[in-house]
């Protein structure tokens, strides 16, 4: 991430943007620019440090070969999925569904439970598997019946990446606890709850969605998976095109990349949340996704190196 630098020389301060960017193991080289001798105020340094990253964002990719992680970042990653899949395959179809199935219930649990949801894990797996409802709100219950369809559509779906697709995906999550909103852009201005950065307003929700797509129709082919995944879920998290359930819907679109592009994939934990919101931000504040790539790829890492091994 880009950061002010202060300088001190012949008794004058003088002031630089720098990023240090990781080439190697424990090699790192560090890109400087100069912007004058004064401090910059809070919302000129946002404006500079975004216009920075945008200014080097092609020198870090022949630095390190993608755009916001290492090659090393990267090639362990592909190391840790390819020893995963092997494992998965090399055990029978039983296993491989409690596997599916213990996804399934933590995934479910933990991306309901950070926007709110009172059901704990065990409510969860008894819902779900023996379709045992706990005394909880209604929409709690009927949220996380529906974020296991949801996945079980986003696993087995074979078309484009678009318009129709996203809404899909919203409205079978929320048909049954907010059918007024489910699989609708919203008509009403909102924002990210604890959070300081602004929303799209309602009426440029169809315009932004429009350039979203577009975007991403560039980066699929640039973006290593894990970028792209995490480039999708903070992109929409950004325009936060419906009334609610952006969260919910950006983590399942996040894992539709990932499984489409043949990755496990990511159950981010309740118990991570802050670091996650704090990633966002931070790919907010800078403009890109590569906060939360960083974490995705630390995430990925910790969730399969040991999966399944005996």
């Amino acid at each position: 991430m880009a950061y002010l630098v202060r300088q001190k020389r012949g008794g004058k301060e003088y002031f630089y943007l720098a990023e240090n960017i990781a080439v190697s193991q424990g090699k790192r080289k560090q890109i400087r620019k100069y912007i004058g001798i004064t401090t910059p105020s809070d919302s000129k340094l946002k404006i500079l440090i975004s216009n920075f990253e945008e200014e080097i964002k092609w020198e870090k990719i022949k630095l390190r070969g993608y755009h916001y992680l290492s090659s090393e970042e990267v090639e362990k990653a592909a190391a840790v999925n390819k020893s995963f899949w092997q494992r998965y395959n090399a055990v029978n179809e039983t296993v491989q569904g409690q596997f599916d199935q213990n996804f399934v219930n933590a995934f479910v649990f933990n991306t309901n439970s950070i926007e709110g949801s009172t059901l704990t894990s065990r409510e969860v797996e008894l819902l779900l598997v023996e379709n045992i409802a706990p005394n909880k709100p209604l929409d709690d219950v009927l949220e996380a019946k529906s974020a296991e369809k949801v996945l079980e559509f986003i696993r087995t779906y074979l078309g484009e990446f678009g318009q129709d697709f996203v809404l899909k995906v919203h409205e079978m999550y929320f048909r049954e606890s907010k059918p007024a909103y489910a699989g609708r852009y919203k008509t009403h201005d909102n924002r990210v709850m604890g959070s300081t950065f602004e929303t799209t307003p309602a009426q440029f929700v169809i315009t932004d969605m429009k350039l979203f797509f577009k975007e991403y129709e560039k980066l699929k082919k640039e973006l290593h998976p894990l970028e792209l995944a995490a480039w999708v879920h903070w992109k929409l998290v950004r325009i936060h095109p419906f009334q609610d359930g952006n969260g919910r819907t950006a983590r399942i679109l996040m894992n539709y990349m990932l499984h489409a592009n043949g990755y496990g994939m990511i159950d981010i934990k309740t118990k991570e949340k802050q670091a996650y919101f704090k990633a966002l931000e931070k790919c907010n504040y800078n403009n890109n996704g590569a906060a939360l790539a960083i974490r995705l790829v630390r995430r990925f890492a910790k969730q399969y190196v040991n999966a399944l091994k005996k």
